[in-house]
């Protein structure tokens, strides 16, 4: 089996490379995902106690089904709430704002948004 070729250390601003399936360098390897706005609790990015009130009514109201699933005639149980545009993009709490959700349809809808 050929050696794998080293990429470039997935740590943001990390120079390092790495031939480690994980993509981080032997500096990061173990760090993984880090919580967004490090150092503030969820009450203080704005999930405290109205957003668990606001995601159990959003949840019923999709009856606990992922809406992309369900785009697609799947049905799949939703995990989560999401906002359709992202708060850091301008979007609210609003319920037209928010849908249900499984994990991976969440992970994913969030990889493209950060892309952008």
């Amino acid at each position: 089996m050929p050696a794998m070729i080293p990429r470039a250390c997935r740590k943001r601003g990390c120079s390092g490379k790495t031939t480690s399936r994980s993509g981080y360098c032997e500096q990061h390897r173990g760090e993984g995902w880090q919580q967004y706005k490090p150092g503030q609790s969820r009450h203080e990015r704005g999930y405290g106690s109205k957003w668990d009130i606001i995601r159990a009514r959003i949840l019923k109201r999709d009856k606990g089904l992922c809406q992309e699933h369900l785009k697609q005639g799947i049905v799949k149980q939703a995990a989560c709430v999401d906002h359709v545009i992202p708060k850091a993009q301008g979007g609210t709490d609003a319920d037209v704002n928010l849908q249900a959700l499984c994990w991976s349809c969440h992970a994913a809808k969030t990889a493209r948004e950060g892309r952008k």
